[in-house]
């Protein structure tokens, strides 16, 4: 493995946040990860083109798997698409919606879409690396539910909230102790909300406006101190609360769905066919 293949900063007290930096920062996710008293979480675990586990272990965040006093670490992944869930199988308790479950479980193409060009990786994370061969194994993990809890020890929890549009099985997570919102790719600083992703394979407009009605209505009865999205930078609850009105209002019109139908139905084919049939890599 490229030792320089991941970045990793202390957030917060009990927050981190790893990147991949020589990867395409379009598609480059953010993974968090939250030390909990008595468990250890991995939001979120790249492309899997190096060791997350190996990389954690190493500069002593997390417990090595054979070590005695081995302090337990699950991995949550927000959503099935590759560069969330692509390193998830390098770890033993793996986490996803129930929805989004069977794309990760089956290595399913068109849910967790690989699309990797030689083009976005601006060093090869190993010498053998192909970027035409690259695919999110099938990856043995257990589902979650909307208000399921995952206990990190002394009362804390993870607490899981089911936002579906960009994918079927899309969650945010609260983190109540930090005030910490985890968003996943529900959103994020994307300059306006109307360039929120909700036109690949699995996504659905109206779910996405749904949730995004639900999130305002939720935020309005929570303590948010700061949000951590899956992409870019972090970002206020009142910045996440005007993207997800942007959104609302951009597509607050049946014909937004309609005319988004045939552009749909092209990415569908595109990632089902592969995109190194289109794209030069």
């Amino acid at each position: 493995m490229d030792k320089s293949w991941f970045t990793t900063k202390k957030i917060s007290k009990n927050i981190y946040l790893t990147r991949e930096m020589n990867f395409f920062e379009g598609n480059r996710a953010n993974i968090w990860l939250i030390k909990g008293p008595r468990k250890d979480v991995v939001i979120d675990c790249g492309l899997g083109v190096c060791n997350l586990r190996q990389h954690f272990e190493h500069i002593g965040l997390i417990s090595p798997a054979d070590s005695v006093d081995e302090k337990p670490c699950d991995v949550v992944c927000t959503h099935v698409h590759f560069d969330h869930s692509g390193g998830a199988h390098h770890f033993d308790n793996v986490f996803i919606h129930e929805d989004d479950q069977p794309g990760l479980q089956h290595g399913k193409v068109v849910e967790t879409l690989n699309y990797v060009k030689s083009s976005h990786f601006y060093v090869k994370p190993y010498p053998e690396f192909s970027a035409s061969s690259y695919k999110v194994p099938p990856t043995n993990c257990r589902s979650l539910s909307d208000e399921s809890c995952i206990d990190l020890g002394d009362g804390k929890e993870l607490k899981v909230i089911h936002v579906p549009g960009h994918t079927k099985g899309s969650i945010a997570l609260y983190y109540e102790p930090e005030g910490a919102l985890f968003s996943g790719d529900f959103v994020y600083e994307c300059g306006h909300g109307r360039n929120l992703l909700d036109w690949l394979p699995t996504s659905s407009v109206p779910d996405y406006v749904s949730s995004a009605k639900m999130m305002c209505d939720w935020l309005v009865n929570h303590d948010v101190s700061m949000v951590y999205p899956g992409h870019f930078e972090l970002i206020s609850q009142q910045r996440m609360q005007d993207l997800l009105c942007e959104y609302i209002e951009a597509n607050s019109h049946c014909c937004t769905q309609v005319c988004s139908l045939p552009f749909k139905a092209l990415v569908t084919a595109f990632f089902f066919m592969g995109c190194h049939h289109f794209c030069p890599c």
